[in-house]
């Protein structure tokens, strides 16, 4: 029984919800502290305000008899306290006592209302930077389980639920406060009484305790609704053209109805239950007011002044739990989006695997080795546990060796593992099993920091920021630019023509780049990573998407720099490749064939077939 009640207690003040979020919000000793500080002043300013309502009230009803007839812990404690201070019992001086505090009380609502949102903000934005920390340190498989939207939706969204939760758990702090201080005045005034009014509060407790969970369940519900609709508009408002060229307008906006349609269904549930806890527990704490005037008048014949101060107790301590009720709505609510960031923070904390290490890498002087490399993309899951894909093998035994300064091109048919391969070298991804060295030193022995900024990275998605062109050369590098040599990278990566815009390099590229042609935004791509003068130049597919020529402009720049820099090139236009100084052909994972393009196409293998088919095309 005595667990039971132990269990009650910790369902209706919601305990263990507060301890639940307390483990994912990080809230520092000296905020709580401050808090809880606060909030008991509060409740002790407003327990005296209220206290000395009682000699008020006795000394209107009886005048001086008040001084010599009062008796009860409130009278005696106040008697002492004038007695200390040698102040007269006048009315005057009551009213003084009584204003004071309520004074006081004010100016600590005031301080606590402060800094509760200081505190409420920082732990926002400390959750939101703990999010996004761990989302920008997760392995690219955590961003092939999460849309973007969602991920969005999660950092800005749902990290400030995390503010307003502590928000609500302060008040809830605060309030239990209150109402613990208003039944120690009722036990001053009446044992008996104050029984009555607390066995209402728990009648009251259990009624609404169903409606309270419900809400919960429905905040849930919306917190997941609210997410995949945001990560639909995200993704839809990203592939606009698609959307227009498919005239698919109204569909989406359809789509998007739904959605709404259902959050605004969950939303007026949320309210009917909120307006049926008000419609279930207002009559009770009514009543519980008018069997505490029956009980004192009838049985115990209190005094008006002691009946006057109990119903006005009794009326703050009504107030108060219809109040905590409505902050036990309020925590079970945000706790959907809390714990939504937990899992999320959680899942992107797992994927990341990849380690720094103590190396710093300062570029490739002799020889990159893959030696019996192998990879295997993990088993995937949603947020909620469901398996998405099984553990599927993607490489399997790559061995090569490239030298310094050579070009290397990665050549076959589209899903045969090139551009993964490619991303095992930045450590974007790690090998399942073998080793990569880079001059004879394992890549899990650098600093993946520097390994990373050491290779100069350019896709056939410019990856580019709605930003200025200068803002896009210069980002990420560890040192200011000279004019001389950003013009110099731009030159070199045939990207002159941003000189020549209205604002030069100070023009804005619009979202990814979208004011500008495609083989114009790689050209500002390379330019970047030409400034970057990194040692090793990976390029995935970089003219695949590009016009004669844009390529042609891409691959003379990439001819300047054939034993500068050592390149390593996934291609899918064979004729675009023929110089580079091994090609690798790739199938199903393994690499069959390596050697020269007159190597090659001499042994009548896989290589030939292709190159010939693409001539033929």
């Amino acid at each position: 029984m005595f667990a039971g009640v132990i269990d009650f207690i910790n369902e209706y003040l919601r305990i263990n919800a507060i301890r639940r979020m307390l483990s994912i919000v990080t809230v520092r000793k000296s905020e709580i502290a401050g808090l809880v500080f606060l909030a008991a002043l509060f409740a002790a300013f407003e327990g005296v305000g209220l206290s000395m309502l009682l000699p008020i009230l006795q000394y209107a009803e009886s005048g001086q008899t008040a001084i010599t007839q009062g008796s009860g812990v409130i009278w005696s404690s106040v008697g002492a306290f004038m007695r200390v201070l040698h102040l007269p019992i006048t009315l005057v001086v009551l009213l003084l006592l009584a204003f004071v505090p309520i004074l006081m009380r004010q100016v600590v609502f005031y301080l606590n209302t402060w800094y509760s949102a200081v505190v409420a903000n920082r732990i926002g934005v400390r959750m939101r930077m703990q999010t996004l920390d761990a989302v920008l340190d997760a392995d690219p498989a955590f961003f092939d389980r999460h849309a973007v939207g969602h991920l969005v939706g999660i950092a800005v969204t749902q990290t400030e639920a995390a503010g307003e939760a502590i928000l609500a758990v302060v008040k809830q702090l605060s309030v239990t406060l209150l109402m613990v201080l208003y039944v120690a005045i009722m036990l001053a005034l009446s044992v008996p009484l104050t029984a009555t009014t607390v066995a209402f509060a728990v009648l009251v407790a259990l009624v609404v305790k169903r409606s309270i969970t419900r809400i919960r369940d429905f905040g849930v519900e919306a917190a997941n609704v609210n997410q995949t609709m945001m990560a639909k508009i995200v993704e839809r408002f990203g592939l606009m053209r698609l959307v227009k060229m498919r005239d698919q307008k109204r569909a989406e906006s359809q789509r998007i109805a739904e959605y709404s349609e259902t959050m605004r269904a969950i939303r007026v549930k949320q309210a009917r239950l909120g307006a049926r806890i008000e419609v279930l527990a207002d009559p009770l704490l009514m009543l519980s007011v008018f069997i505490t005037l029956y009980i004192g008048i009838t049985v115990l014949g209190m005094t008006l002044a002691q009946l006057g101060l109990m119903l006005f107790v009794i009326t703050r301590l009504n107030a108060k739990v219809k109040e905590f009720n409505a902050g036990r709505q309020t925590i079970s609510t945000k706790m959907a989006g809390l714990l939504l960031v937990q899992s999320t923070t959680a899942d992107a904390a797992a994927s990341n695997t990849i380690r720094r290490g103590p190396i710093v890498f300062t570029g490739l002087k002799d020889r990159l080795m893959l030696d019996d490399v192998s990879f295997d993309y993990p088993q995937s899951r949603t947020p909620g546990g469901e398996v998405l894909d099984q553990a599927t093998p993607v490489l399997r035994g790559v061995s090569v060796e490239i030298p310094a300064g050579s070009f290397t091109a990665l050549v076959g048919r589209s899903g045969g593992g090139k551009s993964t391969l490619v991303e095992l070298l930045p450590r974007l991804r790690d090998v399942t099993s073998g080793t990569i060295t880079f001059d004879g030193v394992d890549i899990r022995a650098f600093d993946v920091g520097t390994l990373r900024k050491g290779i100069g990275y350019l896709t056939q998605d410019a990856m580019l920021f709605n930003e200025t062109v200068r803002e896009n050369l210069v980002y990420g590098l560890d040192a200011e630019p000279s004019e001389e040599q950003i013009r110099e990278a731009v030159e070199g990566a045939y990207a002159g023509f941003v000189y020549e815009l209205p604002l030069g390099l100070e023009t804005t590229l619009g979202d990814r780049g979208v004011r500008f042609s495609g083989g114009e935004r790689q050209r500002i791509a390379l330019a970047r990573v030409l400034l970057e003068d990194t040692s090793i130049l990976i390029l995935d597919e970089p003219t695949s998407a590009l016009d004669s020529e844009s390529e042609t402009y891409i691959h003379a720049a990439l001819a300047k720099l054939h034993g500068r820099k050592t390149i390593i090139t996934v291609a899918h236009r064979l004729a675009t490749v023929i110089q580079a100084d091994q090609l690798l052909v790739i199938d199903d994972g393994r690499i069959i064939e390596r050697g020269t393009h007159e190597e090659l196409i001499a042994r009548e293998g896989a290589y030939r077939r292709l190159f010939e088919s693409q001539l033929l095309a």
